[in-house]
């Protein structure tokens, strides 16, 4: 189906039309005559236009046929209505349509303030849940040094009980 919708494109039609369409895409060695080869991926394109330029010709009627036909015998197109046909166009929506379209786009933007506000609670939430949780482990390692005991008054006495149960640390 593509295929014959191609060749409908560039005017083949024939199976002679094929075989001279096939001789755009081969290229003779000088060395030696007898072998051939294909032409360039490149240079296809420029091969299918040699063709369609060559193959057309002022008394081959072609294919494509206009899907509009314009008559001669009518006047000149008369654009002083032009200026009104746009003017009418501007006007499509009503007022109270466009009032409607500004309001919520005032709103969206809105919306749109507060989601950027949002995300950027939630990132800092983020980084302070990092920060508490990296603290803690400080925490964790300063109640639980050996180094402690050997003090008057070890930091776990001055840290209420239920703080050091958090971390279940032995006092």
């Amino acid at each position: 189906m593509k295929l014959d919708s191609i060749f409908k494109a560039i005017g083949v039609e024939t199976e002679d039309d094929i075989n001279r369409l096939t001789e755009y895409f081969l290229v003779t060695q000088e060395e030696s005559p007898e072998q051939v080869n294909l032409i360039h991926p490149n240079e296809v394109l420029k091969a299918i236009r040699h063709f369609v330029s060559d193959s057309a010709s002022p008394n081959k009627v072609t294919a494509h046929k206009p899907t509009v036909e314009f008559d001669s015998s009518a006047a000149e197109r008369d654009s002083g209505n032009d200026a009104g046909y746009w003017n009418a166009l501007a006007s499509v929506l009503p007022h109270s349509h466009e009032l409607k379209w500004d309001a919520l786009l005032e709103g969206m933007q809105k919306y749109h303030g507060v989601l950027a506000q949002r995300a950027k609670l939630i990132e800092e939430t983020d980084k302070l849940q990092n920060q508490n949780s990296e603290l803690r482990m400080l925490l964790q390692q300063y109640i639980g040094s050996r180094g402690n005991q050997d003090l008057q008054i070890p930091p776990t006495h001055t840290i209420p009980s239920e703080v050091l149960r958090d971390y279940a640390i032995d006092s």
